[in-house]
């Protein structure tokens, strides 16, 4: 009888582990919001450690905006001001980012596709529905691109990240082979991240990288691995963040960045 207890036990552990994986598969994990880097908030207290446990599809920034951020099969990568790429260091903090593990649903081949803006055009039409979210993984040829970057703030400063976004540096790239990151979010989801599309690119020599801002294709033919997510989690910074205290003013919930 100990022994069937036992087994049963095991079972049932088993089965637990393996729906709380299938859950964690079916996520997206989101810190803080597009609206509090909006407000000038660009403090966070999780580290790139504990993010990768949420996660091996990514992207974000990093603490004062010192950096652009990608994850890319399990690795946490860092895109300098000076548009040099490196790892980022494990004890690193982020303000805000999205991560989730991949899981592809389906992928879809889109034709007659010239520009990165023709491409979140034909995006829209093929999502199976704009209610839902979708991490997106896109290995892609540029002849050209144009990545934006980030520069450190100064730890008090509160001007909200459209202002900084104007003077933003800029890295234009010839000849690119890499891979886009980033996810599809409804427009009800406006005011935690950006929608409909947020996209980063890392190239695949990892020299190049940032926030996806235009390129121009090698292949009109493109193909889209797409993962519909059913569960959306936001987690907030901790109680003694500043930036969450004080009164925010109202922004356009889809202003781009």
């Amino acid at each position: 009888m100990k022994k069937l207890v036992l087994s049963i036990s095991l079972l049932t552990f088993l089965s637990v582990s393996l729906n709380a994986q299938q859950q964690n598969d079916d996520k997206i994990f989101h810190y803080s919001s597009m609206d509090a880097m909006r407000n000038g908030v660009y403090t966070g207290d999780i580290t790139v450690k504990e993010l990768k446990q949420k996660g091996d599809l990514g992207l974000g920034t990093y603490n004062f905006l010192d950096g652009e951020l990608i994850a890319l099969d399990g690795t946490i990568y860092r895109i300098a001001t000076d548009g040099s790429v490196e790892v980022a260091a494990p004890e690193r903090k982020v303000p805000f980012g999205s991560f989730t593990f991949f899981k592809k649903d389906k992928s879809v081949v889109l034709k007659g596709i010239k520009t990165f803006a023709d491409l979140q055009q034909k995006l829209l039409k093929l999502l199976p529905s704009r209610n839902r979210f979708y991490a997106i993984k896109i290995e892609i040829s540029f002849s050209s691109i144009t990545l934006g970057g980030a520069v450190k703030v100064d730890e008090k400063d509160t001007t909200g990240i459209a202002s900084f976004m104007k003077t933003r540096p800029l890295y234009k790239k010839q000849n690119n082979k890499g891979t886009i990151v980033g996810f599809y979010n409804p427009p009800y989801a406006g005011g935690l991240d950006l929608s409909p599309f947020h996209f980063h690119f890392l190239s695949d020599d990892k020299t190049a990288g940032g926030h996806l801002i235009e390129g121009i294709f090698s292949d009109s033919e493109v193909t889209v691995q797409l993962d519909e997510k059913n569960t959306y989690e936001v987690l907030l910074p901790d109680g003694n963040n500043e930036g969450y205290e004080r009164s925010w003013k109202s922004s356009e919930a889809n202003a781009q960045y």
